[in-house]
């Protein structure tokens, strides 16, 4: 049996009183001591033991204390100071108890009092009202306090309408590192199973380390169209003069200028390693604008120097060309910074007539994009067990949005065991985007062959798996998908980092 002792006074205490008494566990016995007679209840259960008393006196409280051995004690006075004279008694008898106390002062005051009582809990009214305040605020993290470490290992997340998670079953979400245990909805607890599905104005309890709740926070939050984000907010073009011609490299720029102009991205900034043709620096220097920034390095560093060196911490997306992912260590250390990145093809994502000069808002006109793509949608290969990250849709969908692609899936199965999951998650990611999309199962057609046969340019996204770092002569060997695509320069090719 816990003896929980509870001094009481005021308002908020009688509403604390009353919601033990309604809540009350039978393993503890509860002494209660007041002034107040509303305290006394007409009828409590015996567990229950009430005092009226001067709690100020140290008589007072040793007759009605009797020498219990007390667990937890609750100090809820009105009086600062009646609170200080009844904290000192009880915590020189009650050394190993813990004391939590509600004061109306700012926490901050009794800072030197918690730092030499680890056993006192301070409750600052105006914290609690204010964090209850902030439970109703837009794009807060609501993190439980007094529960768990208080880390945001623990969180709860409203889904607004236009989120990613809206209209989605759990079982199509990749929880790694975190899952969602259950779901509020119209004051009723649901709890997460693999087929409840996400609606708008849900309020989301998801568990995990802290890192991760808070990026799958972002994520919830985030409107529709928001790459490079969660990656980060600027890309990087890095070029190569000891590789690259003048013209492949002013052809490069242009490409990563048009994506710099649809998609989310803060900032470009272009890096040109090894510096040698003078005219050739002049021409990049003349694209540089007030978020394009032109970095030519004079320092003779080589490409995996330059991403060790992280080029900046708020880049999210890297673009490349095909000379420099064609070297087996230049992609290997691509896949070791865990961002997107694009490889330049033969055909070119933006269309002919496309003015690189014109900003942002120029680009739009009554909402609608001035220079549509050259390429006409977005492709991934499913094949056999490919499709492992559900991330990979969301993002082809976020990108095929913000560049206005439509969407295709062509689903390779051999054996002819297609997966639904892959049916029913772009089904619901097609209507979130507000993006067409096509699927093709097919059990015959070797994918290359069809990405080979077809007559119009597309923007192909590709898992950006480890496979892909080795030779190309290991590639045939392993006859793995990936490795083989990522060899095909017609397209451009986009490699999403997934978990393996």
């Amino acid at each position: 049996m816990r003896y929980v002792l509870i001094v009481a006074d005021g308002d908020i205490a009688l509403n604390f009183v009353h919601k033990v008494l309604d809540d009350y566990s039978s393993n503890n016995f509860y002494i209660v001591l007041y002034r107040d007679s509303r305290f006394l209840p007409k009828k409590y259960p015996n567990t229950f033991r009430f005092h009226e008393c001067d709690y100020t006196s140290t008589f007072r409280l040793e007759s009605c204390l009797d020498n219990d051995d007390i667990s937890d004690i609750f100090i809820v006075l009105q009086d600062e100071k009646e609170g200080d004279v009844v904290y000192e008694y009880l915590r020189k008898n009650y050394k190993k108890s813990r004391i939590v106390r509600s004061i109306h002062a700012p926490e901050i005051s009794y800072e030197t009092t918690k730092k030499s009582d680890g056993n006192l809990v301070i409750v600052a009214e105006t914290n609690a009202v204010a964090s209850r305040l902030l439970l109703r605020m837009p794009n807060v993290p609501v993190i439980p306090s007094g529960f768990g470490l208080e880390q945001g290992e623990i969180m709860e997340i409203g889904v607004p309408s236009g989120s990613i998670y809206a209209h989605r079953q759990i079982n199509t979400i990749e929880q790694s590192g975190w899952c969602i245990v259950g779901i509020y909805r119209q004051n009723r607890f649901i709890l997460a199973t693999h087929d409840v599905v996400i609606f708008p104005g849900d309020i989301l309890l998801v568990a995990g380390e802290p890192q991760k709740t808070r990026m799958i926070y972002n994520q919830i939050k985030a409107d529709i169209g928001q790459f490079p984000a969660p990656f980060g907010r600027d890309i990087c073009l890095i070029l190569d003069m000891r590789l690259q011609p003048k013209e492949t490299m002013l052809h490069d720029c242009k490409e990563a200028i048009y994506l710099h102009r649809h998609l989310k991205s803060a900032k470009l900034t272009i890096k040109v390693l090894h510096a040698t043709d003078f005219e050739t620096i002049k021409a990049l220097e003349e694209l540089k604008s007030e978020d394009i920034a032109v970095v030519i390095d004079y320092e003779n560093l080589d490409f995996i120097q330059t991403l060790e060196n992280k080029i900046s911490e708020k880049v999210g997306f890297i673009i490349v060309s095909q000379e420099i992912f064609a070297k087996r260590a230049y992609r290997r250390a691509l896949w070791e910074s865990k961002l997107p990145v694009l490889k330049i093809g033969m055909y070119s994502l933006r269309p002919d007539n496309y003015d690189h000069t014109l900003s942002k808002q120029q680009l739009y006109t009554q909402k609608k994009m001035l220079y549509p793509p050259n390429v006409t949608a977005s492709l991934l290969v499913s094949s056999g067990d490919g499709y492992r990250d559900s991330n990979i849709a969301t993002l082809i969908f976020d990108i095929s949005k913000q560049l206005c692609l439509d969407v295709a899936v062509y689903d390779f199965e051999p054996d002819g065991h297609f997966n639904n999951k892959i049916d029913e998650e772009f089904e619901n990611l097609s209507r979130i985007f507000e993006r067409k999309y096509t699927i093709q199962h097919n059990n015959i057609d070797n994918p290359i062959f069809h990405i080979q046969g077809l007559n119009k340019p597309i923007l192909h996204f590709i898992p950006f798996r480890m496979s892909i770092t080795r030779s190309r002569f290991a590639a045939y060997i392993r006859t793995q998908f990936e490795s083989i695509a990522c060899m095909d320069n017609t397209n451009p090719q986009l490699f999403i980092p997934v978990s393996e």
